[in-house]
């Protein structure tokens, strides 16, 4: 590090650490917690300053400079950055390759672990027919609200002093951004959960399963009924969602391996809003049998109590420095018809797709 640099910026004498602790009061906010960067703070309190260009005025060179060259810099306020460049990397991959947002309508921050969603029940409320002079009939509806929990998730990591000695910043940032990603696997599995099983304990508000015509031989005609079915309602079934078996199976599948070419002699232009492509995303926490199709505008909410926030500790017993990453954060389904779970291991005789996906059950228009 070249601290001369360092000596001649305006950053000396406390500016970092006032900068770090605006970032951590922002994130740790009781009221509107927020998601922010030490590079956004740096943007906004010194006009549009890059965090290269930041690196640069205070003599860091990241490829070069270990967390030992900070660490014995003789201006304490500049340790405060480590922590910072560890979220940096950890943040780059949690938000990496995640599927979450994938099946996720919006986040929402809000201010403790304890959370009420609102719903709405629609029952009885199909338009009738009215003669002249009769009154029109009420149909009801219903409002309510479900309660649940969000969750702290968070992790540890050791480093010794060898590695803080002799590995570049950089080095260290591409193991932590590993690091970063299984975080953002450990989501996925939470938004999957949620979305086969609801967020409710009892189980109350998860997905339908529905069996196959031919049980244990799936079909394009299986999944284009599920399509079907949801679009109906207004529903747009654009990802689906599988494990690896299920992934090679429907590839499999002549709809979608087979190339053709040329027209057809007429044409069917289907109206009713089915996808013409659909997004297919592989998830180890799917059972090998099921496919999850999902309407990802009103599938999951995603709750944000608190976003990501590295802290840390020297441990002079072992000579290891540990840094601790973590974050509050939940799921909840928006609306029950925004999934359905193909199962190809079950008939669809048995396990039929629900009644109240269905609109055409009851008859709104008595012609008689």
């Amino acid at each position: 590090m070249e601290r001369i640099k360092f000596e001649n910026s305006r950053f000396k004498e406390g500016g970092i650490k006032k900068l770090v602790q605006l970032a951590e009061s922002m994130r740790k906010d009781q009221e509107r917690p927020v998601d922010v960067s030490f590079a956004d703070i740096l943007a906004s309190k010194h006009d549009g300053l890059t965090i290269d260009k930041f690196y640069d005025e205070i003599g860091i060179d990241v490829t070069f400079d270990t967390i030992q060259n900070i660490f014995t810099t003789p201006d304490e306020s500049i340790r405060w950055l480590i922590p910072e460049i560890f979220r940096d990397a950890l943040r780059l991959g949690y938000r990496a390759a995640p599927i979450w947002p994938a099946v996720t309508s919006r986040e929402q921050q809000v201010g403790q672990l304890s959370q009420h969603l609102p719903y709405i029940n629609m029952a009885d409320a199909i338009p009738m027919k009215v003669g002249e002079g009769e009154t029109i009939p009420i149909g009801t509806l219903s409002y309510g609200q479900r309660s649940f929990r969000i969750y702290k998730f968070g992790r540890g990591i050791k480093i010794p002093d060898e590695v803080q000695r002799y590995v570049s910043l950089a080095v260290i940032s591409i193991f932590l951004e590993d690091f970063g990603v299984k975080m953002g696997y450990g989501v996925d599995a939470l938004a999957m959960n949620t979305l086969i099983n609801g967020e409710q304990a009892d189980g109350s508000n998860s997905s339908p399963v529905v069996g196959i015509k031919t049980k244990d031989t799936l079909t394009y005609r299986d999944i284009l009924k599920l399509w079907i079915r949801m679009a109906k309602i207004g529903r747009n079934p654009s990802v689906m969602l599988s494990g690896e078996e299920m992934a090679l199976d429907m590839l499999d599948l002549d709809a979608f391996k087979t190339r053709s070419s040329g027209t057809t002699q007429a044409s069917l232009n289907i109206k009713t809003p089915m996808p013409q492509s659909s997004n297919l995303y592989i998830n180890g926490n799917i059972d090998d049998d099921q496919l999850v199709i999902v309407d990802p505008r009103v599938a999951l909410l995603k709750m944000n109590a608190v976003p990501l926030v590295v802290e840390s500790e020297r441990i002079v017993s072992n000579q290891t420095s540990a840094f601790y990453a973590s974050f509050t954060t939940g799921f909840a389904k928006l609306f029950d018809d925004s999934c359905l779970i193909l199962d190809r291991g079950k008939k669809l005789s048995d396990h039929p797709i629900p009644t109240w996906f269905n609109v055409d059950a009851d008859t709104w228009l008595d012609m008689e």
